[in-house]
């Protein structure tokens, strides 16, 4: 695969990673916490935790084009060990990504079905995905997007009668042991900025700070977006929202939209379509981020070898 020839914009990027930060917000099941604080707050603190720890990677995407080689170019052992652990992070997440998935079908879509066969047929198409190039994923997950925007807006319009601001009582008494274990779940859910870090190189950049802005953007709008969905969640659902193990899914249960009537069906469907797509994301991300240092470790390498 040449990257040369695979060239993205920067809102295909955008695009991309917002719809795998998403998913797994809705797909995932909810964590430890029941308390609507605990868990506003814990959303808070992991996007601000992911934004930290991508922050050298950020700074380096405005002026620089490959993260991971540029790395290997300073230190050989630091840049093979950042790829693998990196590829190793992001192929872990995928099969989270794609357990998940199997276990949200099941409980959401295919009541009985078996998990294990969901499980394999996903995992199938998200190596599928994978193996059509950044290019063709990029433009596919443009399409996916819009499809997953206009069902949730469906939703959240839905459920506007049933949203009750006043009802939501938001405790200050919170379960320390609880509100780490949503945190460090919740952090768990990223793996975006490496998905990021792994496209890099294919941005076309038209200007310098294109794909900088790109990922800037991303980190505002994903964050904004995972707060409204769980505020969304806990004025719908109110004091049912701690006892839901899918806020979302539930709440577009309630959805009556003229012949639809409930639309927690689709909302389902799109958002698992959304989740396997990226697990098979991920999975490219890991393939590239493996081809990108062996590259600049072979460029590295080729002036020795021909004196």
């Amino acid at each position: 695969m040449i990257e040369s020839n695979n060239k993205i914009s920067a809102q295909q990027l955008f695009c991309i990673l917002l719809l795998s930060r998403i998913s797994s917000e809705i797909v995932y099941p909810r964590s430890f916490s029941a308390s609507a604080a605990q868990s506003v707050t814990a959303v808070v603190i992991a996007e601000l935790v992911r934004f930290l720890l991508a922050l050298p990677l950020i700074i380096y995407s405005f002026k620089g084009d490959s993260f991971h080689a540029a790395v290997l170019k300073k230190n050989r052992f630091f840049g093979w060990a950042g790829a693998f652990i990196a590829a190793g992070l992001l192929v872990s997440a995928a099969l989270r990504t794609l357990f998940f998935s199997s276990e949200f079908a099941v409980k959401n879509l295919l009541v009985g079905g078996s998990m294990w066969a969901v499980f394999t047929i996903s995992a199938i198409f998200a190596v599928y995905a994978a193996a059509m190039g950044v290019e063709a994923v990029s433009r596919a997950g443009a399409i996916i997007l819009i499809a997953a925007t206009l069902i949730t807006g469906a939703v959240v319009l839905a459920d506007i009668p049933y949203m009750r601001f006043s009802a939501v009582e938001f405790s200050a008494n919170m379960n320390f042991n609880d509100f780490l274990g949503e945190i460090f779940e919740r952090i768990l859910r990223g793996g975006d900025y490496l998905i990021f870090s792994a496209l890099l190189p294919f941005v076309d950049r038209e200007k310098s700070n294109a794909a900088g802005k790109s990922v800037l953007w991303f980190a505002g709008i994903s964050a904004a977006a995972s707060v409204f969905l769980c505020l969304t969640s806990i004025f719908t659902l109110r004091e049912m929202y701690g006892l839901t193990e899918y806020p979302f899914i539930t709440a577009a249960s309630l959805s009556d939209v003229a012949f639809f009537k409930r639309l927690d069906g689709a909302a389902a469907a799109v958002w698992l379509l959304c989740a396997v797509f990226r697990g098979g994301l991920m999975l490219l991300s890991a393939e590239r981020v493996i081809a990108q240092v062996g590259r600049a470790a072979r460029y590295r390498s080729a002036p020795a070898n021909g004196e």
